[in-house]
């Protein structure tokens, strides 16, 4: 299994067609963000999907108007929690005993090492590591959604504050961080050619 042609295919599309995605291909695309990589297993974040066409206009107006947020088929929202503690870990074991029928308990020490090192954290800096776990799931949506030729086009370029309102992320302890228009591309206009460093100037080996 290789990702590799997929991600050459792959471009962060301007402009999108109007063939929609499907309810099934979406719900791929948001279990490849739930199962990536997140620290402690955390997942101090949500995904939300947003395809209805007026909220997506409302949006648009505190994005710079880019077109990919009027034409796309989906809006996909990362926003990261903020408020970061011992309820999140909590959360998390509750889960993890649930799902794995271990003792409930058997990982209080581990518990309390997690709690201790976000703890030590400023506040500041669980946002910032709640922000950066939240752009390593996106990852995992942009390469799946690349592996099934469905297009993509993450951005950081829109008013936080506007779209946390907007979606009702302040009453939620929410704050949106990135967000990705999905779709399909439009095959009448040309994809300029994707241009990266040389693997001889970005990779180094140290024997």
């Amino acid at each position: 299994m290789t990702t590799l042609p997929a991600l050459k295919w792959r471009h962060s599309v301007k402009h999108f067609s109007s063939k929609k995605v499907s309810k099934a291909q979406i719900t791929d695309l948001t279990e490849a963000a739930r199962f990536s990589v997140s620290s402690y297993g955390l997942q101090p974040y949500q995904v939300w999907v947003i395809e209805n066409q007026i909220l997506l206009e409302q949006l648009a107006k505190h994005a710079f108007d880019q077109p990919q947020l009027h034409e796309c088929s989906h809006l996909i929202v990362f926003a990261h929690q903020t408020k970061i503690g011992d309820e999140l870990v909590d959360q998390y074991f509750q889960h993890y005993y649930e799902q794995t029928g271990a003792e409930i308990g058997s990982l209080d020490g581990y518990s309390d090492h997690i709690k201790s090192a976000i703890t030590a954290k400023s506040h500041q800096e669980q946002q910032n590591w709640a922000q950066q776990q939240a752009y390593i799931a996106l990852g995992s949506l942009l390469t799946e959604a690349a592996t099934q030729g469905i297009d993509t086009c993450p951005m950081t370029g829109f008013d936080v504050e506007a779209f946390n309102q907007l979606l009702g992320f302040d009453n939620q302890d929410l704050n949106t961080c990135v967000i990705c228009a999905v779709g399909y591309r439009n095959d009448s206009l040309e994809l300029p050619t994707k241009v990266r460093i040389p693997s001889q100037d970005f990779v180094q080996f140290l024997a």
